[in-house]
């Protein structure tokens, strides 16, 4: 079906019969019995396109606030037009596209258009509710709309919520400050909880007056099991509007959209279970594998949606992938004969592993390989692994540009530092290296490095634990290497990491570095390029011999 835009009467003219429209667009006019029109409103124009008829760009007049010096681009003008026109959808686009002023430009349209006034929440990870989504509206905004960044404890939350502004911003674990986790009164399932909003959760699901919810990186909302989920669902389930951002919405199996999908259309009424099934099959006990269609049906679960790769919007150099192989010590050696043995002995026993167990043994393996494995109390003892060192000092000498270490392991982070700082004021070479991990101060430390490792000629290395810096960080484009120190059992972490050195502002060839000491580190990376789910690796590697 096509459609007709009248101008100066400010109408859209579709053939045939209005059908069910009728019923939602008062306004709706019938000409002839052949034809149907609707005033070009944001509202209507909303509907017609939730029964998929064409409409035409409903931003068409906006002025697209930008920094000086920027001008909008046309993909970031069409995921705008996109979203206003549909209120509760995703945007899956790659990393590095700029989609954040995108939303923000939507934000700012309904709020101008929509029939009633109101305020949003943006949620987002805690070290992006400054450094990215504040600094995005105080840049292009130039106090067109106002914000506050809700921290602390309950009592502060609840007193900055209190400030008449425009967007709140918030991370996702301060939804459940002041809930509670209580125990489902069945004795036919005792171990349910439910979560019980309280103290600040209370007060923000409260306020009927944000009606709009931004998440970003949404994946965070995947397991719809967690109390975030549930708080999640009783503070702003049912907004009229609500966004879900995520570059990477299933990273480790097609199930991983089932819980953004149940916070934003529930999921079109399909329980987990079925989606499991609908998605991936049973390969043996606790272990499930992506059908061939798999991941084609989770993204239809996550719809409406709109996405754009990296390379559609930018023809940048491109990232290459290296693999380096380094020795094991002997003490890394010994350490990994008892984890194998460990678990080959369950095997041998019949006793399933978990995904759980599993998981834990990965852990285990990563620690080993990176130098430093952690007790039960979460005290890390240090393991000899100096090949590993030896090699990451030898490719950072090797390259003439600045160099991003990702480190999973925050007490290797800091034995990463100390090794290389010491070995080059051996050699006398007149480098700096620093570091960001979950110790250093979000709001004054991580800025200072960033904006050091960017301008300053002699800061050569940063190293950094992906779990806090994956996202929102743009100035690790004046690096051409990445190195990953060992392997990260969250895919995630691996694409968004990346994903700081290669995106726009990139002016060279990249090179991703991995280093590896077995083949079940090489597996692991494998699947991470492959977006390949990790579920199974140990077993498999055990059973191949490979481990």
């Amino acid at each position: 079906m096509t459609f007709w835009l009248d101008d100066q009467r400010q109408l859209v003219i579709y053939p045939g019969q209005p059908g069910v429209l009728t019923q939602y667009i008062p306004e709706l006019k019938t000409i002839n019995g052949s034809f149907f029109c609707v005033p070009k409103t944001l509202a209507n124009l909303q509907v017609v396109a939730y029964y998929n008829l064409p409409v035409p760009t409903v931003m068409d007049g906006y002025d697209f606030p930008i920094e000086p010096g920027k001008t909008p681009l046309p993909h970031q003008k069409i995921t705008s037009n996109f979203m206003s026109l549909h209120p509760r959808s995703f945007c899956l686009s790659d990393p590095g596209v700029m989609k954040t002023l995108s939303v923000l430009w939507a934000l700012d349209f309904a709020m101008l258009h929509a029939p009633e006034k109101f305020k949003a929440l943006i949620v987002a990870p805690l070290t992006l509710l400054d450094t990215v989504w504040a600094a995005a509206i105080f840049r292009n905004f130039l106090g067109r709309r106002t914000f506050a960044v809700l921290t602390g404890d309950g009592d502060k939350r609840i007193k900055q919520l209190k400030e008449d502004v425009d967007i709140y911003i918030i991370n996702p674990d301060g939804l459940k400050v002041g809930a509670h986790i209580r125990r489902k009164v069945d004795p036919r399932r005792p171990h349910q909880k439910r979560v019980e909003l309280d103290g600040f959760s209370k007060v923000l699901a409260a306020r009927d007056d944000i009606k709009m919810v931004i998440i970003d990186e949404a994946s965070g909302f995947k397991d719809a099991t967690t109390a975030r989920h549930a708080c999640g669902t009783l503070i702003f389930g049912k907004k009229r509007w609500m966004w879900q951002l995520t570059g990477s919405p299933t990273p480790n199996r097609p199930t991983d959209a089932y819980g953004m999908a149940k916070l934003l259309n529930n999921a079109y009424g399909k329980s987990f279970k079925t989606f499991q099934l609908e998605t991936m099959y049973p390969a043996g006990p606790y272990r499930w594998l992506p059908q061939r269609e798999g991941y084609d049906k989770a993204k239809r679960l996550l719809t409406p949606a709109v996405r754009f790769s990296l390379d559609e919007i930018w023809a940048g150099p491109p990232m290459t992938f290296q693999r380096r192989m380094v020795e094991l010590t002997p003490e890394q050696k010994e350490h990994m004969r008892k984890l194998k043995s460990e678990l080959q002995m369950i095997v041998k026993s019949g006793q399933a592993i978990t995904a759980m167990n599993e998981s834990a043994a990965r852990q285990k393996l990563i620690q080993l390989s990176l130098g430093a494995v952690y007790d039960g109390d979460h005290v890390a003892h240090i393991v000899d692994a100096s090949p590993r060192y030896k090699e990451l000092e030898e490719i950072i000498e090797s390259t003439q540009r600045k160099v991003v270490v990702f480190v999973p392991i925050t007490s290797v982070v800091h034995l990463v530092v100390k090794y290389l700082r010491a070995a080059w004021k051996k050699k006398q070479l007149p480098w700096t290296c620093d570091f960001i991990n979950g110790e250093v101060d979000a709001k004054k430390e991580r800025p200072r490095v960033i904006q050091s490792f960017a301008n300053d000629p002699d800061f050569k290395v940063v190293v950094v634990d992906p779990g806090v810096t994956a996202h929102g960080i743009n100035e690790f484009v004046v690096a051409d290497t990445a190195i990953w120190m060992g392997c990260t059992d969250k895919a995630e972490l691996w694409v968004q990491g990346n994903a700081r050195i290669r995106r726009p502002g990139q002016q060279f060839p990249s090179t991703c570095f991995q280093l590896v000491s077995n083949k079940l580190e090489e597996e692991i990376f494998t699947r991470l390029e492959n977006n390949t789910t990790l579920q199974g690796v140990m077993l498999q590697a055990i059973r191949e011999g490979k481990f």
